[in-house]
């Protein structure tokens, strides 16, 4: 398969041409689009000349400002090709729905702002390469809506309600792993949605009808971080450290995992701390305590990053754990921390902290990698349109832009499935497609096949080193098959 999935013809088989095809889709389309358009506009007239207000609104946009101006610049970007879409193939669209938690404290959403910018810079790049593809229909417009605890249900409304006049075919990004993400996904859910997610890890989402996933579940990573805790220390001794937050999917299957993955002379013992209350760095420093005194050289930390930074500082601040140093591993969550910091999150480098990753930029460049160097020129090459020219400033460091590009690329390339067909697919043949097991492209975190039920087959782990300064170091990978670790 080529890096876009352009067919280039079907000669000799007496089927019309992609190109042909997708001439007379976008015809058809366009006629329908402007008889629709035509009535719809005398329906809203009407309705603003009796109510004295437009009925459009702001929960779906691409509006600058709409989110902060922390987001403008992609938002900008979002909105102009959005607008060249518009108008040079206005019968001939289709649109994808980006939602992130823009509202609600980091404990209630696990995102930070610097995580959801970069992951609507990896999904406009899949837009914008999509769109410039000398191939048939459809061409792509993105919106963005909120899908955060105070906003989630009038958004996902909002999408309901506009899904035939915006042509909406799925949507992507999700959030991570917590309550408000399993509401937002069972309500499109419930009414046949298409959803590919990029960071939703959590096996209590397995096999939701209409969600297809790009990243490795919890089960995997706490595989992967055990296989790489065992080369970091063969006489592994562990200690499991479980966030009890009820609201959390993230946490609860993460450690349920770690837990299992032990062998019983491995595990030393396990302890807990609930993120939602008040004092929870003290309980994090009597726990730290706590270990420094088990005689474990390892700690599964099954929490969030927002609590991390407290126990690595109570693990360095104890010499029974820094003389013989202590290995802190943990999951993707940590790339929230994946940042050049003003100032050192933990005091001692002899306490090392590893995360399993989703996707980290050495993927593109390792001798003999599996991704292809067409998608690779997306993220490293001198194209006009490579991540490198477009974002100049950004980073690829914490792996958000390729996950969700690569989300992106799993929508767009099954919309382009449909390219044959009169109409544009509704969000549920969208949904039946993605989940059927069919559906396999060639992504920048390596190939992607969405088995049946909606989750990807194999997974190249990508094994991180976090230095107390935010930067971070890559250690490896291992290959998750059929649910196990493979090579690494």
């Amino acid at each position: 398969m080529s890096d876009d999935g352009d067919d280039p013809g079907r000669a000799g088989t007496g089927e019309p041409a992609p190109a042909e095809v997708g001439a007379k889709w976008a015809r058809d389309r366009r006629n329908r689009v402007f008889l629709r358009r035509a009535l719809a506009g005398v329906l809203v007239v009407a309705v603003v000349v009796v109510l004295g207000f437009s009925v459009r609104t702001s929960r779906l946009t691409d509006e600058s400002g709409a989110f902060g101006p922390d987001l403008a610049p992609v938002m900008d970007r979002i909105a102009a090709e959005n607008a060249e879409v518009e108008k040079n193939h206005p019968g001939a669209y289709v649109t994808v729905v980006a939602m992130f938690p823009m509202t609600g404290s980091l404990t209630d959403i696990g995102l930070n702002r610097e995580s959801i910018r970069h992951g609507l810079e990896g999904i406009h790049l899949a837009q914008v390469w999509r769109n410039r593809q000398p191939s048939s229909p459809p061409y792509v417009r993105l919106l963005v809506g909120s899908d955060g605890p105070d906003d989630w249900e009038p958004t996902v409304e909002a999408i309901k309600a506009r899904t035939a006049d915006e042509h909406i075919v799925a949507v992507t990004g999700l959030g991570a792993s917590t309550g408000t993400t399993r509401r937002t996904v069972e309500s499109l859910s419930g009414s046949g949605y298409a959803m590919v997610s990029a960071v939703i890890t959590s096996d209590e989402l397995t096999g939701v009808r209409g969600l297809a996933r790009v990243a490795a579940l919890n089960s995997e990573q706490a595989r992967a971080g055990v296989v790489h805790a065992r080369k970091v220390n063969p006489g592994l001794k562990a200690v499991v450290i479980k966030d009890l937050n009820p609201a959390d999917s993230y946490v609860k299957t993460l450690a349920r995992f770690y837990t299992g993955s032990l062998a019983d002379r491995e595990r030393v013992m396990e302890l807990s701390f609930d993120s939602s209350t008040r004092f929870s760095g003290t309980v994090l420093d009597v726990i730290a305590e706590r270990v420094c005194n088990s005689g474990a050289n390892t700690v599964l930390y099954a929490g969030r990053s927002e609590q991390l930074p407290a126990l690595m500082q109570a693990l360095s601040q104890r010499d029974r754990c820094v003389r013989p140093g202590m290995t802190v591993i943990t999951g993707d969550d940590a790339s929230e921390m994946n940042r050049k910091a003003d100032l050192n999150m933990w005091g001692d480098t002899r306490i090392r902290l590893f995360y399993t990753a989703l996707a980290h930029p050495a993927g593109l460049t390792l001798p003999g990698g599996e991704v292809l160097t067409a998608i690779r020129a997306r993220f490293a090459g001198d194209d006009p349109d490579a991540f490198p020219r477009v974002f100049p400033h950004e980073s690829l460091g914490d792996g958000m832009a390729i996950v969700h590009h690569d989300a992106m690329f799993v929508a767009l390339e099954t919309v382009k499935a449909f390219a044959r067909e009169p109409d544009v697919p509704s969000p549920q043949d969208m949904a039946n497609m993605l989940t059927s097991g069919t559906v396999a492209v060639e992504g920048a975190s390596g190939p992607i096949r969405i088995v049946e039920g909606g989750a990807r087959q194999t997974k190249e782990i990508p094994i991180l080193q976090l230095n107390p300064d935010g930067t971070s170091a890559y250690s490896g990978r291992i290959t998750m098959t059929d649910g196990g670790p493979g090579r690494s």
